[in-house]
């Protein structure tokens, strides 16, 4: 079967991934907590800034899965570009504001007298910030992770969004110019993920990096998953003949999730370079749904977590932050300066904050991503842009 088939009579939708794209995200939220508990310094969340290119995997198996063969022509990849834009700026866009309105807020209350500067402290918009005209103009056009800058700023895990938005541009050239289609297209496109993890193995000492070169770091995630697109459709036909029991579907499933979990907790610094053939048996092996892993992972409320799993990902870390100041404000004053010695109340705390956090996402998935997307798909860019050529040009005097 050296081709893939053009198109598919019906997108296929992938329960468990959908159900782990939800989790991931909680684990992230988790992540990004400012104050200690038992998970957050659990090695499974200290080395867990590599989850992120499970993401990137994600979402190049999804696309070349829904895209292969419809990407024929300019109006096709401007329809592409389009969808996507509508899909990830308008939650971008409000959490950009917000970060915003806390950056001023916050230099407003040192003006006014109801903060004081700490020692290293570095307002925003003062030089050395990382919040400046600068870097809000690069967060709105989605290049604040494009090499542009020296840290991250406003709504940090935005990054992913700025790396990933530009990789659709580098996978609509592809399908437009150099769609792959046989076997040696794919070895080619693995050896190039290869090439590109081991150049950036040599520049850096882990993952955890995004600023300056995460661009590559989404292109090898973004096209790990592409080869597992491929990979899927030529070994479903296979898979779809046998009849596997459900213990032995089951005892596979949890092989496959024990060797991820055990790649990030065991394989820390340079060893996570090697993510690509990790993520690539994870994804592959979840996509066919096949035991009771994917099934509890495609229950309706795991389902739902990654229906909403973006939104989680965009509002957590500005309710991190809320959180961990009203508690170092109010729990020393009940408990003492020890109160979180034994990290119990740290991880107590986990609680109202991710219920928070999902409380929120809801809410932004259904009054900010939803009513986003569906306003930049009706709105006509091309007629915009007939309307301003036909502006005459003025005429000197």
């Amino acid at each position: 079967m050296g081709q893939i088939a053009a198109k598919q009579s019906k997108p296929a939708y992938f329960a468990a991934l959908d159900g782990f794209r939800g989790v991931l995200a909680l684990m992230i939220a988790v992540y990004h907590t400012m104050w200690m508990s038992h998970a957050n310094s659990s090695d499974l969340l200290t080395n867990g800034p590599v989850l992120v290119d499970i993401f990137f995997v994600f979402s190049g198996f999804l696309m070349f899965t829904l895209y292969d063969g419809r990407l024929n022509s300019g109006a096709e990849g401007r329809a592409f570009i389009k969808r996507r834009f509508a899909r990830i700026y308008p939650i971008h866009f409000v959490m950009l504001i917000v970060a915003f309105l806390y950056a001023f807020a916050r230099l407003a209350a040192h003006w006014v007298g109801l903060a004081t500067v700490t020692p290293g402290e570095v307002l925003p918009f003062e030089p050395g910030a990382t919040e400046t005209l600068q870097s809000f103009i690069s967060n709105l056009t989605l290049t604040q992770s494009m090499g542009f800058h020296e840290h991250l700023s406003y709504n940090m895990p935005s990054w992913t969004v700025s790396v990933e938005f530009w990789t659709y541009f580098v996978f609509l050239g592809m399908m437009l110019w150099a769609r792959p289609k046989k076997p040696w297209h794919f070895m080619v496109i693995a050896g190039l993920v290869g090439v590109n993890y081991f150049v950036l193995s040599r520049l850096k000492p882990d993952m955890d990096f995004h600023y300056d070169l995460g661009f590559w770091r989404c292109l090898g995630g973004f096209f790990t998953g592409v080869l597992v697109a491929y990979v899927y459709r030529l070994v479903v036909p296979k898979f779809q003949k046998l009849s596997l029991t459900n213990w032995l579907a089951t005892l596979i499933e949890l092989v496959l999730l024990a060797v991820m979990v055990g790649f990030v907790i065991y394989f820390p610094g340079k060893a996570q370079f090697f993510i690509a053939p990790i993520a690539f048996i994870f994804v592959l092996g979840f996509s066919f749904d096949m035991g009771g892993v994917s099934r509890f992972m495609g229950t309706r409320v795991l389902r739902y977590l990654g229906k909403i799993s973006y939104s989680i990902y965009m509002v957590h870390i500005l309710i991190s932050l809320c959180f961990s100041i009203a508690a170092e404000m109010v729990l020393p004053r009940l408990f003492g300066p020890l109160w979180n010695a034994t990290q119990i109340p740290g991880s107590l705390l986990l609680i109202p904050y991710l219920a928070l956090v999902i409380f929120t996402s809801h809410f932004t998935f259904k009054y900010v991503e939803m009513p986003g997307r569906k306003a930049i798909l009706a709105y006509d860019f091309g007629a915009k842009l007939k309307w301003f050529k036909r502006i005459p040009a003025k005429q000197d005097a």
